[in-house]
């Protein structure tokens, strides 16, 4: 069974990654633990994020990980995930943890199988934004 995280992104100056890249570069003092292929990560944007600040614009499925990195497929959703749908979706535990994302762009955080699919819903992937 996969486990599900948030993954935080920052503005993706030059050397940061994009959330489209499929490439993610977790600040190792924000990301104590790895996910292994398989596991799914929301991807947040933060206000600084200019293409899509404070949503998630779409799923990331994690293909391969190193010490560094995580490769995933970028699959993005027809519409956006707001804040405010992740606030009222997330269970208790979960909107403590992204309370806390103002401290580190590139934070990744495990949240519970109840709030990713209370999250996502029926929501689509964009199969044309490939």
């Amino acid at each position: 069974m996969p486990k599900y995280f948030v993954a935080v992104f920052g503005d993706p100056e030059p050397g940061k990654d994009a959330v489209e890249s499929g490439i993610y570069t977790p600040d190792a003092k924000y990301a104590p633990f790895r996910p292994n292929a398989g596991d799914v990560m929301l991807l947040y944007c933060t206000n600084g994020y200019s293409r899509h600040p404070i949503k998630v614009p779409g799923i990331g499925v994690v293909l391969r990980v190193d010490r560094e990195h995580i490769e995933y497929r970028w699959l993005p959703f027809d519409q956006a995930i707001s804040k405010a749908e992740i606030d009222r979706n997330f269970d208790s535990d979960d909107v403590g943890k992204m309370r806390l994302i103002h401290f580190a762009s590139h934070w990744l955080f495990e949240i519970s199988r109840e709030s990713f699919s209370k999250t996502v819903g029926d929501r689509a992937i964009a199969w044309g934004k490939l």
